[in-house]
């Protein structure tokens, strides 16, 4: 049964699809035109989140580590859904079973019903006469990206992997750091050596835990978080093997990390990028937390689906309509690439409004800014570049409503 809502050039349906006999609700969202669009899929993280990604900072603690967004409310997947689909992509979001359903009513708690619904999501979306099923992409955020290379590694319709606020570390390990750190954010409002201790013990009790799961579970093992120990077994083996599961799938993938993120730190970049072998795109955006918006604007930063949407073009999984955003990545041209000492930049079409650069490095860091003084339609400029290391970097220029990020390396 479908409902249709029309806003912003996008048609939104109301669709559900069955994954181990449950009900799944969603939206599933396409550019109002005729055609059938490469098509995202977000897998979300975890908790009993909607299929808007809705998360409100409305909590103490949200006062004490987000002062910025305390009060709002941000829905990120909707946003990101929008931003792709004015881009020309179809995008299907979900609501987790454990938003919709009590445990009760879940039957057996297994670890394909809990954590692998994107896979009935998939076969739902091929059912779909405005899908272009060659097409089809899994963006994982959170701990949604340890799923997408275990599902994609077991079947043969999935094009491409986008892992989004993803950690390399094991479950436990980033649980427990995550007690630890939460007692250092809280300490400056107020959190007492009896909280810390609190949470210490919530730590070491998770670590023990899984160090049971990981060697000598049996059927009288408890429940943690009301899971069973089986599903948490079979899941600790997906979420151990995730670097290894990345590159056995071999497909077009892209990492990103997130600057400020307090939830899955800046340094699961670069353990990724230690142990996944088969691209070379890790890039980190600055300035953002783990829900994808600055520490004090409660809606995603447009340089979150920018970078996806320049990187699915450069992997040429791209769509026929044009795009409703100003996304343009070919009003300027940078050459040579790769280079030596320095760049030429040069516009390709006519040009307004205020322009400027900057150069990232693959960590995020800004390692320069400047105004680009354009006054012609064309203009060329010769950026001296000598004093970096050889590496890989990120070039991002905006004038007026066009846009461009270009990854550039130095050799």
């Amino acid at each position: 049964m479908l409902s249709a809502i029309f806003a912003n050039a996008q048609q939104s349906y109301n669709i559900t699809f069955t994954h181990d006999s449950i009900t799944v609700f969603g939206t599933f969202t396409v550019p109002s035109a005729a055609g059938r669009f490469p098509t995202i899929i977000i897998d979300p993280g975890s908790g009993d989140i909607d299929r808007d990604g809705t998360i409100q900072f409305f909590d103490g603690n949200s006062a004490c580590i987000y002062p910025g967004l305390y009060g709002k409310t941000i829905k990120m997947y909707k946003e990101l859904a929008d931003a792709f689909v004015d881009s020309g992509y179809a995008v299907l979001r979900y609501d987790k079973l454990e938003y919709t359903y009590a445990p009760g009513n879940l039957g057996a708690l297994t670890f394909h019903k809990l954590w692998l619904p994107v896979e009935s999501a998939i076969d739902y979306v091929k059912t779909r006469t405005d899908v272009d099923t060659n097409n089809i992409i899994l963006i994982g955020h959170s701990e949604g990206s340890t799923m997408i290379p275990y599902i994609a590694k077991n079947r043969n319709d999935v094009k491409a992997l986008i892992s989004l606020a993803g950690a390399r570390t094991p479950f436990d390990s980033l649980v427990a750091w995550q007690y630890n750190q939460l007692y250092q954010l809280l300490e400056p409002c107020g959190a007492t050596f009896s909280d810390s201790l609190y949470l210490a013990n919530l730590a070491r009790q998770t670590l023990d835990y899984f160090h049971v799961i990981r060697t000598n579970w049996n059927q009288n093992t408890p429940d943690y978080a009301g899971v069973p120990a089986a599903s948490w077994y079979d899941y600790i083996v997906a979420n151990d093997e995730v670097a290894d599961n990345y590159n056995q799938v071999n497909l077009p993938t892209l990492f990103i990390g997130l600057g400020l993120d307090l939830n899955v730190p800046p340094s699961e970049l670069v353990r990724f990028q230690q142990d996944v072998t088969i691209t070379d795109d890790f890039w980190s955006l600055a300035g953002l937390v783990h829900y994808c918006c600055t520490p004090d604007v409660a809606h995603v930063s447009e340089e979150v689906p920018h970078t996806i949407v320049y990187w699915l073009r450069q992997h040429n999984i791209q769509t026929s309509v044009k795009p409703i955003s100003c996304f343009n990545e070919n009003w300027l041209n940078v050459s040579p690439n790769p280079f030596s000492s320095s760049i030429s930049i040069k516009t390709e079409q006519v040009i307004t409004g205020k322009s400027s650069m900057a150069i990232y490095d693959v960590y995020g860091k800004r390692i320069l800014m400047k105004e680009l003084h354009v006054s012609k339609n064309e203009y060329t400029e010769t950026i001296d570049l000598s004093y970096l290391p050889d590496g890989i970097y990120f070039l991002e220029a905006s004038s007026g409503n066009y846009r461009t990020l270009e990854k550039i390396v130095k050799n």
